[in-house]
């Protein structure tokens, strides 16, 4: 049985886009809850109602992934340019992501969103990456695993 959406879930959609556009026009300093409530239509006191302060809605409306490519299937000597070139498209294509990098400049909570959300996201892509070498490596006789000191990750056969 399909639920039927609530009326509050439509305020609160518009709520978030009218932040959104507002903290990437102005900032997190210069947006105030009364201009986002008038951009959105309503009463501020809905805003408040919903999110509770605007440190909380900037939360929300911040809500972002940074869809990083797949590690897995990225090169090895192309990984670090693949995901830089990949966050410089998504930074000139995604207001979200742009109000929040112009957030956390002069926020606090602003840039420790920034560096939390980063970190974990990247932290995930190391680690897809590394379960993917580690796998290879047990695919690779020992003798090659031998000699760490030959190669950064230890698995890669000695050069001739």
């Amino acid at each position: 049985m399909a639920q039927t959406p609530r009326r509050s879930d439509g305020t609160r959609a518009a709520i978030l886009t009218a932040a959104r556009e507002r903290f990437a026009a102005d900032g997190y300093e210069r947006a105030t809850i009364r201009a986002i409530a008038a951009d959105a239509g309503i009463d501020a006191s809905l805003v408040m109602r919903y999110y509770g302060s605007k440190d909380k809605l900037f939360a929300a409306a911040a809500e972002f992934d940074l869809r990083l490519p797949d590690a897995a299937g990225l090169p090895r000597d192309r990984a670090g340019a693949a995901l830089v070139g990949h966050f410089l498209r998504r930074w000139e294509e995604d207001e979200t992501l742009q109000a929040l990098l112009r957030a956390a400049v002069t926020n606090d909570s602003a840039a420790q969103r920034m560096r939390a959300d980063s970190s974990t996201a990247l932290a995930d892509t190391a680690s897809v990456r590394s379960r993917t070498q580690r796998a290879s490596c047990r695919r690779q006789p020992v003798a090659w695993r031998a000699r760490p000191s030959r190669s950064r990750c230890g698995c890669r056969r000695p050069r001739a």
